[in-house]
């Protein structure tokens, strides 16, 4: 599942909840079909053998070695020893003897996910995963969660990477100023935000006149011009737009499904502009769009 949001949502603070660092003020927390209103009420062992938590922040330095750490970690949590497994699983085998200073970002990373499975634990929360790694580091990681989650691992991810998210989760929750405004697959909410089926055109020149072939207006979402031509999102409800472009002589020199974009969902769900989210993404892939109710 990936957690998403604005800055300040409140994304870190729900983790330290669901990981026991924080009480609970309000509400419940239910797991496996029981509730409480602190998971610190669960047993410490079961709590350590259910939850495993990889903060955003964690500096490794000094002169032990990699294996020596996640011992000391494993001693101090009063979990079972299972490290030379945990190292091998996360790809830090070659790297135990290693100290820590020897490490880089991605290893880094590693390390403080092999501390989060200390316990073999049925839910990882991790937060902001990717920080600090290269695209070929990036990659390598997902491959590990992907095989973590085929192995029966709950996985929570709260990252500002939402563009490769999309990849990755199978549900997404949407976070904003301490709400959940939605929780579910990426077709659902898509759906709810009337992001789904829609076509992206693009073409050379002018832009075209569109409110005259289209006929529902409400069917055009997005539309930008530049000097290198026009492009614009449509709902794609009629079977014959493409002919009806032809037959208006408008040339098109791309027609295609436009994918999912997770900050478009944001920004339909919570009202706010692209820059006002804080989150990092690619500037030239996004277009103007019509926030969710905004009228003409």
């Amino acid at each position: 599942m990936g957690l998403v949001g604005p800055n300040g949502a409140g994304k870190t603070t729900l983790m330290r909840i669901l990981a026991g660092i924080y009480p609970i003020q309000k509400g419940k927390i239910k797991y496996n079909k029981s509730k409480s209103n602190n998971l610190s009420s669960i047993s410490e062992m079961e709590l350590r053998s259910v939850v495993g938590h990889m903060p955003e922040q964690v500096r490794w330095q000094g002169k032990t070695t990699v294996k020596r750490a996640l011992e000391d970690i494993a001693e101090m949590r009063g979990v079972a020893f299972r490290v030379d497994g945990i190292l091998t699983m996360v790809g830090l085998s070659e790297m135990k003897d290693s100290e820590l200073d020897q490490l880089s970002q991605g290893m880094r990373q590693r390390l403080t996910l092999a501390t989060a499975l200390l316990g073999s634990p049925k839910i990882l929360l991790l937060d902001e995963p990717f920080n600090g790694l290269d695209p070929v580091a990036i990659r390598a990681f997902e491959k590990l969660l992907n095989e973590l989650a085929m192995k029966g691992v709950s996985i929570i991810i709260s990252s500002h990477r939402v563009a490769g998210m999309v990849h990755i989760v199978d549900r997404l929750a949407l976070l904003h100023k301490g709400q959940l405004l939605i929780e579910g697959t990426l077709k659902d909410i898509e759906s709810e935000f009337e992001l789904d089926n829609r076509i992206e055109i693009q073409g050379p020149g002018k832009m075209p006149n569109f409110e005259k072939i289209i006929t529902d207006s409400n069917s055009i979402l997005q539309s930008q011009h530049t000097e290198l031509g026009w492009t614009v999102v449509v709902r794609d409800k009629d079977d014959n737009l493409l002919n009806k472009l032809v037959s208006s002589n408008i040339k098109i020199n791309t027609w295609k499904s436009k994918d999912t974009d997770i900050v478009e969902m944001i920004c339909s769900a919570t009202g706010l502009e692209l820059e006002e989210i804080g989150f990092n993404v690619v500037s030239s892939t996004m277009m103007p769009y019509k926030t969710r109710g905004e009228e003409e």
